[in-house]
């Protein structure tokens, strides 16, 4: 019995970073869930004396059934020959960083725009910094192999974070004013600033028990906002990877990111950062 608890214990504490991985990777909370369960049942029969990286064994487990769903269940571009070994691509630490925070919402085009392995890829370097070498080893191929099909996928789904002729202040208008109205209960006040097709992604930590990742509408975000009342006294607006956006900070950690995307004066998605490896790379200027 022991040994059942301990297992359970690792898969409470690893399910949260399990299914934000496989969300970002499916774009479905349904398919997230399927995945997760599915490693958990693998890792449930597993011999755990083979198992020397529990973490690394169940992410590696949970994207190779990710990447058997999306085969599996959608139409993607023809398969690419895999990259040769080597090369680094051009891409430089801050593009890297931006094409992270445009994951943020940008996912479900990223489905129509990449193959699996190039999603997989560019999902668990850019938006979870795992080494390639861990990714190459869940997609079968070599670092530099895992490398180049990140640069692919960078190069297909770069486009601008904002709406030519954005202005970066009054995007940071409208979040503080989305920030005032929720910490006020201001339902009118959020109506006026999120765009009737709003959606609002959101990593599981950040979340209840069985909510899911994905919502739309502004009725159901605005719904949502209620939690940012128990967050006002640490919730300050910010510039998350050049985006606006509002950090919310327990004493000097970071335990939250929102990340806004503003089109028309009016909030057209924001995502929910709450996964410690997630968080650990954002750049946040106050």
């Amino acid at each position: 019995m022991d040994g059942d608890a301990d297992r359970e214990a690792v898969y409470a504490r690893e399910r949260p970073r399990l299914l934000a991985v496989a969300f970002r990777i499916l774009g479905s909370d349904a398919d997230a869930q399927d995945a997760v369960q599915e490693a958990w049942l693998r890792y449930a029969r597993a011999d755990p004396g083979e198992i020397r990286n529990v973490p690394a064994w169940l992410t590696t487990v949970v994207t190779r059934l990710c990447l058997d769903a999306l085969r599996r269940t959608r139409e993607y571009p023809r398969e690419e020959p895999a990259p040769a070994p080597g090369g680094d691509g051009p891409e430089g630490p801050e593009e890297v960083a931006l094409l992270a925070s445009e994951l943020t919402e940008a996912f479900t085009v990223v489905l129509d725009e990449l193959t699996p392995p190039q999603r997989v890829a560019l999902v668990l370097h850019d938006a979870f910094g795992i080494p390639f070498d861990e990714i190459a080893h869940v997609l079968g191929t070599t670092p530099g192999s895992a490398k180049k099909l990140a640069s692919r996928a960078r190069g297909r789904v770069r486009r601008p974070a904002d709406p030519p002729g954005a202005d970066p202040g009054e995007a940071r208008r409208v979040v503080s004013a989305f920030l005032r109205a929720a910490r006020e209960g201001d339902l009118d006040g959020l109506v006026r600033l999120l765009d009737p097709a709003v959606t609002r992604t959101a990593d599981p930590q950040a979340l209840p028990a069985g909510a899911a990742q994905r919502v739309s509408g502004a009725r159901a975000v605005i719904a949502e906002t209620r939690a940012l009342r128990a967050t006002a006294g640490r919730a300050r607006p910010a510039t998350i990877d050049g985006r606006p956006g509002i950090a919310v900070r327990s004493g000097r950690d970071l335990e939250a990111a929102l990340v806004f995307r503003i089109a028309s004066g009016r909030i057209v998605h924001y995502d929910v950062i709450a996964d410690p490896r997630r968080l650990a790379l954002l750049r946040i200027e106050d």
